[in-house]
């Protein structure tokens, strides 16, 4: 017969069980503390999906209204160029002064007797 050794000796001590493990659904108080901690996880998910789909609405609102304006603008410019033809058909191509800029004839420099001033505008201080 061979001598045992110590390390290979198991007592009662050994012995393993499952005493210990309980399973967290088989305690009240631990599923209770599982169940509020998933409602206060859904309350917070809720909160974050509410403000989601604000922030959703106020982006959609907001391409709305670009795209409202951006019409607004095209149509002033299709009138401004329909205007803007009718002048050039009306004149038979000829450029036409606009009344908002001065011909360059009119100025006269008081120096000169009524001459045109050749060197252009001339400022006094």
């Amino acid at each position: 017969m061979g001598l045992r050794r110590s390390g290979d000796i198991r007592g009662v001590r050994d012995i393993r069980t499952y005493s210990g493990r309980v399973d967290a659904g088989s305690v009240p108080y631990l599923a209770y503390m599982k169940i509020s901690c998933l409602e206060m996880e859904k309350a917070r998910r809720e909160k974050e999906r509410n403000s989601a789909i604000a922030r959703m609405r106020n982006i959609d609102s907001r391409i709305h209204d670009i795209d409202a304006e951006r019409n607004i603008i095209l149509k002033k410019l299709e009138k401004h160029e329909d205007a803007k033809q009718a002048l050039i058909s009306r004149n038979d191509g000829a450029r036409q002064r606009n009344g908002s800029v001065p011909n360059r004839s009119s100025f006269r420099s008081a120096n000169t007797g009524g001459a045109k001033d050749k060197d252009g505008f001339k400022i006094r201080y």
